[in-house]
Parts: structure tokens; sequence; C-alpha cells
């Protein structure tokens, strides 16, 4: 029994030093004008400025607890979270040896992510590089601005590639979550192509709900279906940004067109979406067929405010593209059918 006690003691001691040496709260072991790469306050950071030699550029901005993406856009919080993780907790454990110097430094001056650090008041905290080739063992090799020696940084008890936290493009911060504010919907529109008779404007004022279509309706409108159809657009989802997706240019030059979409919300710029039939490829797993040309059943493009190339998979088009007799159908919730060619 007295052993017992005695290992466990030895293992409570162990677990102490282990715990005081690794999660302790002090000043980095390398000076901060060598290896000045973690942040002791998180939450003082007001401005994440993160840049490559591609040109490629990020600016991460807090506002009280609500987080931009280069001042308009919405961001993945799971991104910055994790980007903030190792901020906090990332630490340089070595320098890199005097064998490895100068390849590393050859990789960090043509394969890095620029990382700029502000404070609430706007006062630069922190610069390095951060190579984007991994190391030895998945080692990350970073080098603070105006240092001679670069380091290898890692988070405590994890050996883990720090490289893929630091991401420069626009796509993969920003969230999926599209055209969404919220400021309330206040209109509308949808113009179909080669069906202009389910083409449809819904406008919303004072809680007063009105729809304008190619005809006249002697049904009233179904106000709970209009409910359900405006709900949606709340939650609205992309797949993804395909914006280096070669087939961009031709899609929104010459791609066959299915609708344009047009959304104002309250004190907001408008907002439009373009939806064209995506052109089946190698990954087409069921067409569809409109005329003599074949397209992919499962999902299509967007091209978002004139300026994003979207993925949108036919869950989602199908919710957004309805015609204008249905909201004028008995029934609660908009039916997942009848999407115009």
């Amino acid at each position: 029994m007295k052993k017992n006690l005695l290992y466990l003691l030895l293992i409570l001691i162990l677990g102490g030093i282990t715990y005081y040496f690794v999660f302790k709260e002090e000043d980095n072991a390398f000076g901060k004008e060598e290896a000045n790469f973690n942040v002791k306050s998180i939450a003082d950071i007001k401005t994440i400025f993160l840049s490559n030699l591609k040109n490629e550029n990020i600016k991460l901005s807090k506002v009280k607890d609500n987080w931009t993406l280069n001042d308009t856009l919405e961001v993945r919080m799971d991104a910055v979270k994790f980007l903030l993780e190792a901020l906090e907790h990332q630490r340089a454990v070595q320098p890199v040896s005097l064998l490895q110097h100068d390849d590393v430094i050859r990789d960090i001056s043509v394969n890095n992510t620029k990382v700029e650090i502000y404070n609430q008041d706007n006062k630069r905290t922190n610069t390095f590089y951060v190579c984007l080739n991994p190391g030895i063992n998945n080692s990350t090799y970073m080098l603070t601005e105006g240092a001679k020696r670069p380091y290898i940084v890692k988070l405590p008890l994890q050996n883990m590639y720090l490289g893929v936290r630091y991401f420069t493009t626009v796509g993969e911060w920003q969230s999926k979550h599209i055209m969404y504010h919220a400021s309330p919907i206040e209109s509308i529109q949808i113009d179909y192509k080669d069906s202009v008779q389910y083409s449809f404007a819904l406008t919303i004022k004072d809680s007063n709900v009105s729809i304008q279509g190619p005809y006249p309706m002697q049904k009233p409108i179904n106000k709970k279906r209009i409910n359900s159809y405006l709900g949606f657009w709340e939650k609205l989802f992309c797949t993804g940004y395909e914006d280096r997706n070669m087939l961009r240019a031709g899609i929104i030059d010459s791609g066959r067109q299915m609708a344009t979409i047009q959304m104002k919300r309250k004190d907001c710029p408008l907002q439009t979406l373009m939806v064209y039939f995506r052109p089946q490829d190698q990954g087409t797993k069921a067409t569809l067929h409109i005329g003599n040309q074949y397209y992919d059943f499962d999902s299509f493009f967007g091209l978002l405010n004139n300026k994003n190339f979207v993925l949108l998979s036919r869950h989602t088009v199908e919710h957004m593209v309805r015609t204008y007799p249905e909201f004028y159908e008995i029934g609660e919730e908009v039916p997942n059918n009848n999407r115009p060619n």
C-alpha cells in the first residue's frame, strides 16, 4: 500500500514538473528580438495580416467579439480559432542547426507566409515568417523579422506542422454562408433565362409581403409558404469557392444560365447570384439532359456579386429557384421539386 502511494506521489510530482515547464506563463526562453512567435493575450489582438509572395493577402479584423475577413466578408470562425490557438501556444523550442541553416533560410525566402499582429492600440506586436515547407519530423520553421536565425516552433506536447494554419487564400478563409446579413430581407427577385413564366419578385415591407409575376393570379398568397421560403435564405451555404476553376471564364461568358437572383436587405447593398448549369465531367455521377447538352445532375455553378465563382449543391439550388405559381398553392412548406430548366 505504501509503495502504491509512493508511486502515486512520484507521478504527481512528475506531472507538476511537466506542467510547469510546458504550460506555465513565462517569457519565451529566447529573446523576443529573435523568437517572437507567440501572443500572450489573444484577447488583445485587433488585426492579423497574412500575406505571401503570390500577392495573396488576408486581413482578419476583430470588432468587439466579431471577426471579419478583408473588412467586408464573413470569415470561417473555425479557421480563426485554429489560428489563434497557434498564436497563443506555439513556442520556439530551438534554433535551426547550423547545418540546416542555409537550406531553411532558402526555403523561407521563396515559400512563406508573412504574419503581422496588431493589438487594440494598433501597435504591431509580432512580425514573423512561417516556412510553408514542412521540416524533418513535421517541424515548422519560423523566422522573426530582422532576426538572424530561424527557429523550430511547436505546440506543447504536439508534433504537428503548423504551416497549415497560416493559409492565405480568400476562398479558404471565407465563410460558405452566403448572401446573409443580420438585416432583414426587403426583396428577392428571380429571373429565369429560359422560363420567364416562372419569374417573380417578392417584396417585404412592414411585415407585409407582396409578390409580382408575369401574369395575374386569382388565388390568395400562401403566406406560410412564403415564410418558409424566406427562412431558407438565412441559412444558405455554398459547397465551396471555385475562383481558380479553369471553367470560370467560359461558364460566365457562354455557359447555360438558369437564373439571376437579386436580394436586397435593409441598409445593405444589393446582392446578386447568377446560377449556371455545370457541364458534366469525369466526376459526374448522374447527368441532366437539356436540349442536346448534358450537365451535372448534382451540382451547379454560381457567380456571386460578380466576384466569387461558387459551387452549389442541387439541394441548395432546388430551394432557391422556386416558381411564381408555387406561392399560391395549398401547403405550408415550399415543395422540393419543380425546378425550372
